[in-house]
């Protein structure tokens, strides 16, 4: 087995251990504040273990695993706005992520909640853009409506197909994801085209 396939598959066994703790939930509420921030793996990974130890509490995780991912992207802001070279940089230096910082910045001018609704089915990772969008000062109202409809709806979207159709959905997901997001830049970028073509003539 390859070292992250094997690496993946520990992980997975890991989720699976603390969603049939006692303080599972406190465990998604965790990662989900720690997602917009830095935390590498994506809450969805976790919320998906909690559902199939747990089908009929969905509702209850996924409500928790969306406020506490607004809270964090709040915290994420906060970072990019004013501990952006104590704490932002060096996270984007250590992920290597400093060119997806680039393409978040540009991302947000101009479209801050547009901007934010997209990212979360992009492929720049959100925690980027969350600290660019406070290295900006981008207008906070709209960062922060634009962060809860773009996760809500992706959070949303994987809840019901695990719900659905349990594990084998999750290959699915991984399969496909790729193809999905390629689809949705050629459609902003189709957008940023037009939008520029009106602006200017």
């Amino acid at each position: 087995m390859h070292p992250i396939q094997e690496w993946h598959k520990k992980l997975w066994q890991r989720f699976v251990e603390l969603a049939q703790g006692p303080h599972a939930l406190l465990w998604l509420a965790l990662f989900a504040v720690l997602d917009p921030i830095f935390f590498p793996i994506p809450p969805e990974v976790y919320l998906a273990a909690l559902m199939l130890a747990h089908p009929k509490r969905w509702r209850e995780y996924l409500v928790v695993c969306i406020t506490f991912s607004v809270f964090g992207a709040m915290l994420g802001y906060f970072v990019g706005a004013f501990l952006f070279h104590q704490f932002g940089m060096p996270l984007l230096h250590f992920y290597h992520l400093e060119a997806a910082f680039r393409d978040g910045q540009h991302l947000l001018i101009g479209h801050v909640l547009i901007g934010m609704v997209l990212v979360a089915f992009s492929l720049i990772p959100e925690k980027v853009v969350v600290l660019a969008a406070g290295f900006l000062g981008a207008f906070f109202p709209a960062f922060i409506v634009g962060f809860f409809i773009g996760r809500a709806l992706r959070l949303a979207i994987i809840t019901y197909l695990v719900h659905r159709f349990g594990t084998q959905m999750l290959d699915v997901i991984k399969k496909y994801f790729l193809a999905f997001t390629i689809l949705l830049l050629l459609l902003v970028a189709y957008y940023g085209i037009v939008h520029f073509h009106l602006m200017h003539f």
